[in-house]
């Protein structure tokens, strides 16, 4: 590897006759990566992103190349001195990955050594997400911190602060009611043309379960499940009862599927929740947001810069783009409940969103 790189230098490298690469396209009808790599680096990101992002036929907004190098090259690759309009994007969370942008042609060049264990190639799929996030957001879809799932056919919001039990309650939706999955911990929405209805795009982003959220489930096939994955990964879920940091990661469509559910990759919003626990209460009751109340809960749930999207890639972010927040036009609830009270919750919901379904 020379001392000095180029945007002609790394094209030129990655279309050696040496190297087999293919290319294919992933990501949503608005937002479409190309994606070049070796074969297992591009069917590892089509396993992980299935059923979330379309193949082959998105528009390209941003290209990803991925360089699969002998390890002794990579420090000579970190070192090299760039050519505008290269530039270095620093990754917190794969501090050994070297990643070269450039931005004038909304192309990513990704090097990774021993690109066929899961972690390096864990990496492409973040920078093929961010990516397709950084598009999103240059569109003016807003983004939040809230989970999202369907219930007869109707997307529901799980929308509020940190550790006010969205997850759990995401957890048991899909357990007991045999709702879809959407997303967790974030998803953003479209603007449909010509009405006031908004869609949610949910995201194959890894969802973390802490263990007092699989001992909250009830017994069955979804709370074996990840009881056996909690004891292969850490020890007895017993044990973690009440740790708050330490958490199971599992792939969403994992998830579903050991619900006997599945990933719903879009949907049209119809309503929204924030649940609150309170220790007072004695049954779950739902309480009607008003106009500010609702407003609040979407404003104070935005999640305004791409840092905020996707924390460890936002070096990958482009230009900010200011753009004004329509708040969703559909019902918000406050669903007060007792700790534990998750059977009788999900009846609560259930009940709601049977109404719902007949109003719409």
């Amino acid at each position: 590897m020379q001392d000095s790189l180029s945007v002609n230098d790394l094209d030129a490298w990655a279309r050696r006759p040496s190297t087999s690469l293919r290319r294919d396209r992933f990501g949503l009808v608005m937002a479409g990566v190309e994606i070049i790599a070796s074969s297992p680096v591009v069917d590892y990101v089509a396993w992980y992103t299935e059923g979330f992002f379309a193949r082959g036929d998105s528009p390209v907004r941003a290209r990803l190349f991925i360089h699969d190098v002998n390890p002794e090259l990579i420090g000579s690759v970190k070192d090299a001195r760039l050519t505008p309009p290269l530039r270095r994007a620093v990754l917190p969370t794969s501090p050994d990955t070297v990643c070269f942008v450039d931005d004038t042609h909304s192309t990513v060049h990704l090097f990774l050594a021993a690109a066929t264990r899961d972690e390096p190639m864990l990496v492409a799929v973040r920078i093929l997400r961010a990516l397709v996030l950084r598009a999103l957001l240059g569109d003016g879809c807003p983004f939040f911190h809230a989970a999202c799932f369907t219930l007869r056919g109707v997307g529901v919001a799980l929308i509020g602060r940190r550790m006010a039990g969205k997850t759990t309650l995401l957890l048991h939706c899909l357990d007991s009611l045999r709702a879809l999955l959407v997303s967790n911990d974030k998803f953003a929405l479209v603007q449909d043309t010509g009405s006031d209805a908004v869609d949610t795009l949910g995201f194959p982003i890894q969802i973390g379960i802490r263990a007092g959220s699989v001992l909250a489930l009830g017994d069955g096939p979804l709370r074996a499940s990840l009881m056996r994955r909690w004891s292969q990964r850490f020890s007895d879920v017993g044990a973690h009862r009440d740790d708050l940091e330490t958490r199971l990661g599992i792939r969403p469509q994992e998830l579903a599927a050991a619900a006997d559910s599945t990933v719903m990759p879009q949907c049209r919003l119809g309503v929204a929740i924030e649940p609150c626990l309170d220790p007072d209460a004695v049954t779950p009751r739902l309480e009607r947001l008003n106009e500010d109340e609702r407003r609040t809960l979407w404003t104070h749930n935005l999640l305004r810069r791409p840092a905020e999207v996707f924390p460890q890639q936002a070096a990958l972010a482009g230009p900010a783009n200011e753009t004004e927040l329509r708040i969703p036009k559909v019902p918000a609830y406050r669903l007060i409940q007792p700790p534990a009270a998750l059977a009788l919750t999900s009846r609560v919901i259930e009940d709601l969103m049977c109404r719902v379904s007949v109003d719409g």
